[in-house]
């Protein structure tokens, strides 16, 4: 049948439709939302499950579920009767997904998971479906036709499942206390991971790496670890291991200008001569302990304007060196 309608118009309907349901769903949560929260709480894993779109969805939000702190996975109701079930125990909980209520394979896990496990929650449209009584709790959705011009294909019913799943994990979530730094523990590798648990001494250069000359050396031993150890600097150590400064690519040009003949300097006199001059910005932090936050490191090179930090021990030995490029490397940025 042909319509009036644009396909731009038909799409803008759609996505105010699926609004205006979940609206209606938010208004939907009432008391019952915290006996579902206590339930899941309660339970050691949580299963998650559903067949065709609403397993997809059942999917996503087991996924969401266990990057929040709330341990589920997914289970296929299928592969649940061929051997699956036997991980379910008492201690487990079912969350099973059906915008009917009545998909056949759903209910038969959820029959057996009965017996074997402990409280199930449907997420369903049908009120007087079989899940609803199957169920202990059920978030009942909005009963709304799917969103599109046929009104066949699953989009209302998803969106609603989706966001359902995305309510009880955030509830979840503010329930349990968890923080920014528990979601960087199972996300080590992610944008935030990385910025919440890497460390100066993750990224660090150390060990053989490390360019260290002693105060005492002459100058063309300072320049040979310079030049050897490639990272634009020197550390200049007493002989006890304690830093007494760092000698950059920048401070080997001062010296060019200011000392007519360098190469008659140990490094502590030549250190001395090529300090940056008073008018000069304040650098105040140039080393930091190597548990320090990397990306604290970047803040502190970035409002000092310098390229690099020294990692030191509690007696201000040196135990590496840190440069910006190896934080922008490390997705710091």
């Amino acid at each position: 049948m042909s319509s009036d309608k644009s396909a731009l118009q038909v799409a803008r309907d759609v996505i105010s439709e699926e609004a205006e349901a979940l609206r209606q769903l938010a208004s939907s949560f009432g008391n019952g939302f915290d006996g579902i929260l206590e339930t899941i709480r309660a339970s050691r894993q949580i299963v998650v499950s559903g067949l065709g779109k609403s397993g997809h969805i059942a999917q996503k939000i087991a996924a969401s579920l266990t990057s929040t702190g709330t341990p589920a996975m997914y289970m296929h109701p299928v592969e649940a009767l061929h051997g699956d079930l036997g991980i379910v125990t008492e201690s487990h909980c079912l969350v099973a997904l059906s915008r009917s209520g009545n998909t056949e394979e759903v209910l038969r896990f959820v029959t057996h998971f009965r017996r074997l496990g402990g409280p199930v929650i449907g997420i369903t449209q049908g009120r007087e479906s079989r899940l609803a009584e199957l169920a202990r709790h059920t978030i009942l959705l909005p009963e709304v036709p799917e969103a599109g011009p046929l009104n066949l294909a699953p989009t209302t019913s998803c969106i609603l499942m989706l966001a359902a799943g995305d309510a009880l994990a955030m509830a979840l979530l503010h329930a349990s206390g968890f923080q920014r730094d528990d979601f960087a523990q199972y996300h080590p590798e992610g944008t935030l991971g990385r910025r919440l648990l890497l460390r100066a001494n993750d990224l660090m250069h150390t060990g053989d790496d490390l360019p260290l000359v002693y105060a005492d050396d002459p100058f063309d031993r300072l320049i040979l670890e310079m030049t050897q150890k490639r990272l634009g600097l020197a550390l200049i150590v007493e002989r006890d291991g304690q830093l007494m400064g760092t000698f950059t690519d920048g401070d080997l040009r001062r010296a060019q200008e200011r000392v007519p003949d360098p190469h008659k300097l140990d490094a502590r006199t030549l250190f001395g001569k090529t300090r940056r001059p008073s008018s000069a910005p304040d650098v105040p932090v140039s080393r930091v302990p190597g548990n320090h936050p990397a990306v604290e490191c970047l803040r502190i090179m970035r409002e000092a304007e310098i390229t690099s930090l020294v990692i030191v021990d509690e007696h201000q030995h040196p135990t590496g060196v840190l440069r910006l490029l190896d934080l922008l490397r490390a997705g710091l940025a």
